[in-house]
């Protein structure tokens, strides 16, 4: 008896809070119901100051300098970046550095504020060109086992990006076109096969990216290359912050003269594009 009078006792309780909680929403809905809200009390300073941005490319560390010794006053330079903004390192220790080399404490509040977001992604377009003999049904797939690798640093790791040559001969691609040869005696194609991704790269500075062909799939860094042929280096000195931030890779295959299903190695080229 005792037991069913507790257990009755604590719904009533539960019952009551939660009927009390429901009357005291009511009472505040009510009350923001019945508020007006006074627009006099919006003076128009909430927003953000809109700022006339000039066709110009941005400003950078190096041209601010020269302008700063050229005898531009701070006004003007104040000016210039609010119109052009700055493709420029605004971290801590860049603007002690420029506080260092005599720049004012406003110069250095309006590289700040309008300083370019720092890099942290990086637009990758890999183009493979297959340069067949003769017309495009010779394009078949490869019997041996042929990798192409790149590899970017970035700071204490590796980004690694792997082809199998095989699987894109025998698929089908997003963009996959075929090309006349530029030779006018000769009949053969050209195809070439893109792909094209927003790759994560977190670190600044010059590093070496590498390109090369490989019969092994398994290749995860710089540290597992051991009997890799046709190996490319190429400098990329990736800016903290830039109006664009896009590279291209391109890869050269050939088809062999007499066995159709062998494609060979004939090199790369990467480029990069900052501003």
């Amino acid at each position: 008896m005792d037991r069913k009078l507790g257990i009755i006792f604590l719904v009533v309780i539960a019952f009551g809070e939660i009927y009390a909680q429901q009357f005291t929403n009511k009472i505040e809905d009510a009350k923001f119901l019945d508020k007006a809200i006074n627009i006099v009390e919006w003076d128009g300073t909430d927003l953000p100051e809109i700022y006339q941005r000039s066709q110009q490319l941005p400003l950078n560390l190096r041209d601010l300098k020269s302008l700063s010794l050229k005898g531009f006053n701070d006004s003007t330079i104040i000016k210039m970046l609010e119109e052009r903004r700055c493709s420029c390192d605004a971290s801590v220790q860049s603007l002690i550095t420029l506080k260092e080399k005599g720049f004012s404490e406003e110069v250095l509040a309006a590289v700040s504020l309008h300083a370019l977001p720092p890099n942290r992604h990086l637009n990758l377009k890999i183009d493979i060109d297959f340069f067949g003999n003769v017309g495009r049904d010779t394009f078949g797939g490869s019997t041996q086992e042929n990798y192409f690798y790149l590899i970017i640093p970035d700071g204490k790791r590796e980004r690694v990006f792997v082809g199998n040559i095989a699987e894109i001969l025998t698929g089908e691609w997003h963009v996959d076109t075929f090309i006349d040869d530029k030779n006018p005696l000769l009949s053969r194609k050209i195809r070439r096969v893109s792909f094209v991704k927003e790759i994560p790269l977190k670190t600044y500075g010059n590093r070496k990216a590498i390109v090369f062909t490989s019969m092994r799939p398994d290749i995860y860094s710089s540290n597992d290359l051991s009997v890799e042929q046709n190996i490319e280096s190429f400098s990329i000195d990736y800016p903290v912050s830039s109006s664009l931030a896009s590279c291209n890779l391109k890869v050269r295959y050939r088809q062999d003269a007499v066995l159709f299903d062998r494609w060979h190695w004939k090199g790369a080229y990467f480029d990069c594009e900052w501003n």
